[in-house]
């Protein structure tokens, strides 16, 4: 049969890909509800947050990697059942990330300024952001520490204790941005420091709360605070071919995002403005990527961990006819949303035009843009295809998406509408190599401990 009609494979789906969905949907409110306290403090203010937290954005993509990685190995561990080898890729990957985010603090919290003119020349918007910088900066490492933890957690199925920490984080972040920005309760008056301190709070409350737990109480892996050093042995092999090629493709992923902002950055404030306010209600979109994408690795890696190659080609297929209906179902509503939307903003006219127009191009991509995530972020890393996907991933956006929109922007003189297109091509374009990989069956490498 082409497709699965098992419940039970349709009710672990939903298990793994719901918390996961109500997870995302409550860091894009956040996001989204730090874009509208301080969206009445003008575009400076709004493009100062916004390239600020581009910078926190590709950090997070760093964080994906790293714990989509150790994803692709624990998957298949736990469909055996092995514990050991689990607990040596958790310390393994823990030991990667805190390295990573310490290199990311030391560079928000002394360089600031130098970080935000990356994204923009405008001296402005880099005075008012370098602040806000800085204190985003003070939790990279408890923020990159929470998410491997919750990676880990959510690979053997454990997935309510990182949405109760994202929830409660969640109503933190709004009542003390409430607080500080317009400095209620007797405390100053910040502005957008205030989003910054808001912020801080609930991520240090989310790291105690998640990586916490993961580290006291979580009993699959077994994983404690004395295991952090435990020696990689005979899986730093495995750990180097099937998870650091996942941490290379989102980082070079989350890179190319980042270097899309710059090119926004140097054509004009007002269309960085755009794609700071769009991309709060695009990031819906990614909503049902992320789930089905993380619930697919997962469930096919722990069926081809148990030695059931049929049957997870067969989960390949009911995945991506899925994304494609749920890419189809969900255009309408996104649609009739975006004039409701658009009027939360106190802006110019010119860019919001330009933000609805790529609310409409993203919006009709949508299908096409749900395979290509569930195929490469999804069946094939759980496969532990990951070097096939770093490939795919790099040569798409570094090789045709950003010299495609860097041309259109600098050289051609193509309006936002165009530039804006161009730059999300890849994702097209990946689906199509990527569903060809799939056809082949070569995606499947089942991983060992020894």
């Amino acid at each position: 049969m082409f497709t699965l009609r098992d419940r039970g494979f349709y009710k672990k789906t939903l298990v793994l890909m719901l918390p996961v969905i109500l997870q995302q949907l409550i860091t894009i409110g956040v996001n989204f509800m730090d874009n509208l306290m301080i969206g009445g403090f003008g575009e400076v203010s709004i493009a100062a947050a916004a390239f600020s937290n581009q910078a926190y954005a590709f950090f997070q993509f760093i964080c994906m990697g790293l714990g989509s990685g150790a994803v692709v190995m624990s998957s298949q561990f736990w469909g055996r059942k092995e514990t050991a080898p689990m607990r040596v890729t958790a310390a393994m990957a823990l030991r990667v990330t805190a390295a990573i985010c310490a290199v990311f603090t030391l560079f928000s919290m002394v360089w600031p300024e130098l970080m935000l003119r990356f994204f923009t020349n405008d001296e402005a918007v880099i005075l008012r952001g370098a602040p806000y910088m800085r204190l985003i900066g003070a939790t990279f490492l408890l923020s990159g520490l929470s998410s491997t933890a919750t990676y880990l957690m959510r690979s053997v199925g454990k997935v309510r204790i990182p949405l109760i920490g994202s929830a409660v984080a969640f109503f933190l972040n709004i009542f003390f941005n409430w607080v500080f920005i317009f400095g209620k309760l007797g405390a100053p008056r910040l502005e957008l420091l205030g989003a910054a301190v808001g912020t801080v709070i609930a991520r240090v409350f989310e790291f105690l709360f998640v990586f916490g737990y993961f580290a006291v109480k979580e009993d699959s892996f077994g994983f404690r605070l004395r295991h952090f050093l435990l020696p990689g042995g005979a899986l730093r092999r495995q750990y180097v071919k099937f998870s650091l090629p996942v941490l290379f493709s989102d980082t070079l992923l989350g890179l190319s995002l980042t270097l899309v902002s710059v090119i926004y950055g140097h054509i004009s404030a007002e269309i960085s403005a755009a794609n700071s306010i769009a991309g709060s209600l695009v990031r819906l979109t990614t909503v049902l990527n992320s789930g089905m994408s993380g619930a697919s690795a997962i469930v096919i890696g722990n069926t081809i961990g148990e030695g059931d190659r049929a049957l997870a080609k067969r989960q390949g297929n009911t995945y991506i006819l899925l994304s494609f209906l749920f890419g189809l179902v969900i255009i309408p509503p996104l649609l009739a949303l975006t004039e409701p939307y658009m009027r939360l903003y106190a802006i110019q006219p010119e860019t919001a035009q330009i933000a609805r127009t790529m609310l409409r191009i993203t919006f009709y991509m949508l299908p096409l843009q749900m395979v290509a995530f569930v195929i490469s972020k999804g069946i094939l890393r759980g496969g532990g295809d990951t070097r096939f996907l770093l490939l795919a991933d790099s040569s798409c956006v570094w090789f045709i998406s950003l010299p495609l929109g860097a041309l259109a922007g600098f050289v051609w003189h193509l309006s936002p509408g165009w530039v804006y297109f161009l730059l999300n091509v890849e994702f097209p374009l990946k689906g199509i190599v990527c569903f060809i990989r799939y056809c082949t069956g070569r995606w499947i490498k089942e991983i060992r401990a020894s």
